[in-house]
């Protein structure tokens, strides 16, 4: 059968149709793929960009701590701000580009450059500027679709626990501006020996000090082979007491250790320093000694039997045949003194005694045997301190110098060892070794306290207290790093904040320089240099 012309021309009609309908909506289907990728692109934008403000401050952080440990790791500090400015960049450039690479694909790239940092008016502040580069490029339905975009970040970045090379390497020392000479007068020998200085208004300006209200920025020097003196052994029994404000210190030193041993033979006390550090050291100042300030007695000192007990620092020995006494005993050419509280009980003895003794050994004895109570005991004999009664319940400074078998000196002195009373005998008969023992017997509620104690060697050393000097002090302390763990630049507990001129040397950039160069204004001082 045959077509007509009409059939086939509309055939044809239906066929031309056809073909020009799907070829729309083939174009249609293009745009709207070429549009996805484009909207891809400004997504994929968008995510770099909050990719990387998420991860800079975690990445500027790690390379400070990175840097700093590197120069605390036998590294070296950097020679300018400049170059650790620099080189602080490129590490964070560096690291930045390692994070966004891992989001690369065959059709996007992305670089970081320009990357800079700058101060900020906080020292734990830094300011970090760079470009992120986004390149685009891929084949779309026989399109190529390139883009390229260019992301600008500028953000503050807190930094946190960066540990400080500059307080870790280097050593700080204290510092003394002011010194007194001290002529030792009457040194026997090359031996060690024990005396005391004594001093008062008129010999010692306190407010040269830097805090006069305590002993502890004092040091007693003596001579040292090496290139700094040494601190001597020393104790302040008594700061600042009465009117005259009377320091009593006492100090342990040998002929070798004088200054100008062959002309004016002396030490020096030097003073004005912002430490806090006691250096006191009376156990070395001293062949014994004790100020009972723990709850239990010294074991490696001391021997004990019947009633003690130890209150406020004070020892209490108490009751029927009780005693305190010393493992090692002495003889003559030694010197008790301690600070003690007799009680109107009788009876009571310290001294060079036998444990539980009052008559076997040399010392003073508490008797109700008379109305002066207190003796003086020689040895077989002895004698009675006039009006004694009067020196019961309070305490007072008690001596004996054991000179000799037959010369003994007792003294009751004050708290700045003013004499109170003195006897000297020259008939003992006992030069016997004995312990040093504090006894109470016959009564129940025999008491005796001893606040201190100690024993020294019999010399007739006195102590001058000289002129002021505040040049040529020959002494330096390294300063204890107290901080626990690792030193975090900028702890409030560590540090201060200071700004000025010279303050950018403690910026967090001029620590790196071991504060030689100065980054910024402002910055964290460690306390441990100033204080």
């Amino acid at each position: 059968m045959y077509l007509s012309q009409t059939s086939i021309t509309l055939v044809l009609l239906v066929f031309l149709t056809s073909t020009v309908f799907y070829q729309t909506i083939n174009m249609k289907t293009e745009d709207v793929e070429n549009t996805i990728e484009i909207k891809k692109i400004a997504l994929y934008s968008d995510n770099i960009e909050t990719a990387t403000n998420r991860n800079l401050e975690k990445i500027v952080n790690d390379v400070f701590v990175n840097i700093s440990y590197g120069i605390m790791n036998n590294g070296e500090f950097y020679n300018s701000a400049e170059e650790a400015r620099s080189s602080i960049e490129k590490n964070i450039s560096k690291k930045l580009n390692n994070s966004l690479s891992k989001l690369n694909d065959k059709n996007i790239t992305i670089s970081v450059g320009n990357v800079s940092i700058s101060h900020t008016n906080d020292p734990l502040i830094v300011n970090v500027k760079c470009d992120v580069n986004l390149d685009y490029t891929k084949e779309v339905n026989g399109i190529t679709i390139s883009s390229n975009k260019n992301i600008e970040l500028n953000k503050d970045i807190i930094l946190s626990k960066i540990p400080d090379p500059y307080v870790y390497k280097n050593n700080f020392y204290y510092e003394w501006n002011n010194e007194k000479e001290i002529t030792v007068n009457n040194m026997p020998n090359n031996e060690y020996h024990t005396f005391y200085i004594i001093l008062n208004n008129s010999n010692f300006n306190y407010g040269h000090m830097n805090n006069s209200d305590s002993p502890n920025e004092i040091r007693i020097i003596g001579k040292n082979k090496g290139k700094n003196n040494i601190v001597l052994p020393y104790w302040v029994q008594t700061w600042k007491q009465g009117t005259t404000n009377t320091s009593i210190i006492w100090v342990n030193c040998s002929r070798n250790e004088l200054f100008g041993s062959n002309g004016n033979p002396n030490i020096k006390i030097i003073y004005n320093s912002t430490t806090k550090i006691d250096r006191q050291n009376p156990k070395d100042t001293f062949i014994l000694f004790d100020t009972f300030d723990n709850t239990r007695i010294d074991g490696n000192t001391w021997n004990v039997s019947g009633g003690y007990y130890i209150d406020n620092s004070k020892l209490i020995v108490q009751g029927l045949g009780s005693s305190v006494w010393t493992n090692k005993t002495y003889g003559t050419g030694y010197e008790l003194m301690f600070k003690g509280n007799f009680t109107p009980v009788h009876a009571q003895a310290v001294g060079f005694f036998e444990p539980k003794s009052d008559y076997n050994g040399v010392g003073w004895d508490c008797y109700n045997w008379s109305d002066s109570w207190l003796y003086m005991r020689n040895g077989s004999g002895g004698s009675y301190v006039p009006n004694g009664y009067n020196y019961l319940n309070e305490f007072h400074t008690y001596g004996l110098k054991r000179i000799s078998e037959q010369n003994l000196t007792f003294t009751i002195l004050n708290d700045t060892l003013d004499m109170e009373y003195t006897n000297t005998f020259n008939n003992g008969d006992n030069d016997n070794n004995y312990p040093i023992s504090i006894n109470t017997f016959t009564n129940s509620n025999a008491t005796i306290s001893i606040d201190w104690i100690f024993l020294k060697d019999v010399n007739d050393i006195t102590a001058t207290v000289g002129a002021e000097t505040t040049t040529d002090i020959i002494y330096n302390e390294l300063k204890p790093k107290t901080m626990i763990g690792t030193i975090y630049y900028g702890d409030p507990e560590q540090y201060i904040y200071v700004n000025g001129t010279e303050a950018g040397n403690y910026s967090i950039i001029g620590i790196l320089t071991n504060t030689t160069d100065s980054w910024g204004t402002v910055g964290y001082k460690p306390k441990i240099e100033i204080e």
